[in-house]
């Protein structure tokens, strides 16, 4: 049996948390997708004090907000189709950040030649791949793991597991620029933008203003208490990306257009966009 070192503090305990909430979705009749990777780490980590502790967390933080496991659920579902919507103009190269438990590389139908990058910490992808062993899940795509700090060096990571800068991109950037500074936020969107070809989409998750003053307190006590913080949150979404070269729509986490139906509840608040990238000025069109 592969072992499995659960991820001990910090923001590899919160990508345990979010899988958890789209395994609550899953069991849902009327689900908004199904996740068996999320299955398959609630299984594997039964017992496990680190998910107890989580519990426990979700029972006293979150459950008085009814809406609160609608906003991940939504918030997957946006970023799927936008995937989905990517990859069947062509594109077949997907880098996600910060990639957590993210079962996308499962449960998703991707077009043959489809190759995924998925960078994060080394203890998360240590554990990711682990989780993958021990399931036996298929890809639906070439997966390749990039175990880097996306505070540091992290493009030659990617250059080096075979990421093509030439080729068009869907960048994958959900549940990340909360915990990063607004410095290193702005890095890492000058450095996905530097290795980005013309006609490469990026999505991006990130938390309302609101968030970082009092009327956000409960919910962001709830995530420290996993030993992660928030660090930066913004309304400027918009021009920020296209100060970056990128061409935006940006909705509301809780917009009754992207949510199928599902009431999420105002906390947490946060921004979800999809961008295209724009030719520098002079550019020939197309």
């Amino acid at each position: 049996m592969v072992e499995l070192r659960t991820p001990s503090v910090g923001v590899g305990q919160t990508a345990l948390f979010v899988a958890w909430m789209r395994q609550l979705e899953s069991e849902r009749d009327d689900a908004l997708f199904r996740d068996p990777l999320a299955a398959e780490m609630l299984s594997a980590l039964s017992g496990d004090r680190v998910l107890a502790g989580m519990a426990e967390v979700i029972r006293r933080t979150h459950g008085p907000a009814r809406g609160f496991p609608a906003y991940f659920a939504v918030r997957t579902r946006f970023f799927d189709d936008e995937v989905l919507a990517a990859v069947r103009r062509g594109i077949r190269q997907v880098v996600t950040l910060a990639a957590g438990l993210d079962g996308r590389g499962v449960r998703l139908e991707l077009p043959s030649g489809t190759r995924w990058f998925e960078v994060d910490l080394p203890e998360m992808t240590e554990f990711k791949d682990a989780l993958l062993e021990r399931s036996g899940l298929p890809l639906s795509c070439e997966r390749r793991a990039v175990a880097a700090d996306l505070r540091e060096d992290w493009r030659s990571a990617l250059r080096a597991a075979g990421f093509d800068p030439s080729r068009p991109t869907v960048w994958l950037v959900e549940g990340l620029l909360m915990y990063l500074t607004d410095e290193a936020g702005d890095a890492v969107l000058a450095g996905l933008s530097e290795l980005s070809a013309p006609g490469s989409r990026v999505l991006v998750e990130h938390l309302k203003a609101a968030m970082l003053s009092e009327e956000g307190r409960p919910v962001r006590e709830g995530v420290e208490e996993h030993g992660a913080s928030w660090l930066s949150a913004r309304d400027d979404l918009r021009s920020w990306l296209r100060g970056h070269g990128w061409q935006a729509q940006v909705y509301s986490g809780d917009d009754p257009g992207i949510g199928h139906g599902r009431a999420v509840a105002p906390l947490p608040a946060c921004w979800l966009a999809t961008a295209t990238l724009t030719p520098p000025a002079g550019a020939p069109a197309g």
